[in-house]
C-alpha cells in the first residue's frame, strides 16, 4: 500500500515550468558568450558584403526597365489623364529600378535569413568602403543573373546550416562538436532547402487572397493594409517559426518539424507570441543603432560587430526557448496518460474496499 501511494503521489508530480520569455533570451547570450566562434559566419559576411568585391545586377535591371518602358509607352489617341498616369507610372519605374540598380549587391543572396545567416550590410546596399569605393563586378544578362541568384541562395542556405547547427550543439549539448557539425549539415541543408521551397509556396498560395485583401483595407486606410499583412506574417511565424528548430535541434524530418511546431505554438501561444515581438522588436531597433554610421566610416565595425553578437545570442534565445518547451510539453503529454491510470488504480482499489 505504501509503494502504491508513493507511485501515485510519483505520477502526480507536474513538470519543471519551462523557461520565460526573458531567462531565454538571456540564456541565449550565456550561449554566445561560452562559445563566440558562434558569430564568425554572420561577421565574416558581413565584412564581405562591406570591405570585398560588389556583383552588381544594373545592367540586367537597365535592360528590363527599357522592356517595361516601351510596354507602358503612351498609345496614340488616350486621353490626357491616362498619358499622364502612364507617365507617373513610367517615372516611378524609372527611380525603383535605378536606386535598386546602383545598391543591390547580388553577393548579398548569401544571407537568406530568417533561414540562414542574419547581415546588417546585406539589407542596407552600402556604396562606400573605408578608403576606397568597393571594386565592382557586373552580371550582364538575366540567364546569368538567374545562375548566380540561385547558387548563391543555395550556398547561403548551406551557410545557414552549419551556423544553426553550431548552435543548437551548444544549446543542446554545452559543447561545439566541429567534425559532427560538418557530418550533419548536409542533412540539415536538404532539409533547410525543403524548407525554403515549402515557405515560398506557402506565400505563393497565400499572395493573392493576401493582395485582395490589402487593397480593400487601403480604400478604408493605408495603414489598415500594412497591419493586415504584418499581422498574418507574425502569424505564419508564430505556427510555423520553430519548423527550423525542430529540424536543427532535435533531427525531426520537415514535416514531422511542421507539425511539433503547430502543436507547439498552440500549447504555448502567448509565450510563442510574446517571445517572437520581443525579439523582432529588439533586432529591428538595435540594427538602427549599429547602422548609424557612415557606409565609409570604420565606426560600422562596431555595428558589424555588435550585429553579429545580437543577432546570434536571439537566435541562440529562441532555440533555448524551444528546447525547453519541447521538453516540457513532451512530459505533460506522458504524464496526462500516467495520472489517467494512477486514477483507475484508485478507483480499483477504492471498489476493492
Amino acid at each position: 500500500m505504501v509503494k502504491s501511494k508513493f507511485v501515485t503521489a510519483q505520477t502526480r508530480k507536474m513538470p519543471a515550468p519551462p523557461l520565460g520569455i526573458i531567462a531565454s533570451i538571456a540564456s541565449g547570450f550565456e550561449t554566445v558568450s561560452a562559445r563566440l566562434e558562434l558569430i564568425l559566419l554572420p561577421l565574416a559576411l558581413d565584412l564581405f558584403l562591406w570591405l570585398g568585391p560588389h556583383l552588381s545586377v544594373k545592367a540586367v535591371l537597365d535592360q528590363s526597365l527599357a522592356l517595361l518602358l516601351s510596354l507602358l509607352a503612351t498609345p496614340a489617341g488616350v486621353d490626357d489623364a491616362t498619358a499622364q498616369s502612364l507617365a507617373a507610372l513610367r517615372q516611378q519605374l524609372k527611380v525603383v529600378f535605378t536606386t535598386y540598380g546602383e545598391r543591390f549587391n547580388l553577393f548579398s543572396r548569401l544571407s537568406t535569413a530568417p533561414l540562414g545567416l542574419p547581415s546588417l550590410i546585406g539589407g542596407r546596399g552600402v556604396l562606400l568602403a573605408p578608403g576606397r569605393p568597393p571594386a565592382t563586378w557586373f552580371v550582364d544578362s538575366a540567364p546569368e543573373y538567374v545562375l548566380f541568384f540561385a547558387s548563391f541562395s543555395l550556398l547561403g542556405l548551406f551557410l545557414g546550416a552549419l551556423y544553426f547547427g553550431g548552435i543548437a550543439q551548444q544549446v543542446r549539448d554545452a559543447r561545439l562538436s566541429w567534425r559532427r557539425l560538418l557530418q550533419q549539415v548536409w542533412g540539415d541543408w536538404a532539409r533547410l532547402t525543403a524548407l525554403t521551397t515549402v515557405a515560398f509556396m506557402v506565400i505563393a498560395l497565400l499572395s493573392l487572397p493576401l493582395m485582395l485583401l490589402a487593397v480593400l483595407l487601403a480604400l478604408i486606410h493605408p495603414l489598415l493594409a500594412g497591419f493586415a499583412v504584418s499581422t498574418v506574417a507574425l502569424w505564419l511565424l508564430v505556427y510555423l517559426g520553430f519548423t527550423l528548430h525542430g529540424i536543427i535541434l532535435q533531427r525531426r524530418g520537415l514535416f514531422g518539424a511542421l507539425w511539433d511546431s503547430l502543436r507547439l505554438a498552440h500549447v504555448s501561444l502567448p509565450q510563442t507570441l510574446t517571445l517572437y515581438t520581443a525579439v523582432i522588436f529588439i533586432y529591428v531597433g538595435l540594427d538602427w543603432v549599429w547602422g548609424l554610421p557612415a557606409d565609409d566610416s570604420w565606426l560600422l565595425l562596431i555595428g558589424v560587430l555588435g550585429h553579429a553578437v545580437v543577432a546570434t545570442a536571439l537566435v541562440a534565445g529562441t532555440f533555448v526557448f524551444y528546447k525547453d518547451r519541447y521538453r516540457w510539453w513532451l512530459e505533460m503529454r506522458q504524464m496526462v496518460p500516467a495520472r489517467t491510470q494512477a486514477r483507475r488504480d484508485g478507483a480499483n482499489r477504492s471498489t476493492r474496499v
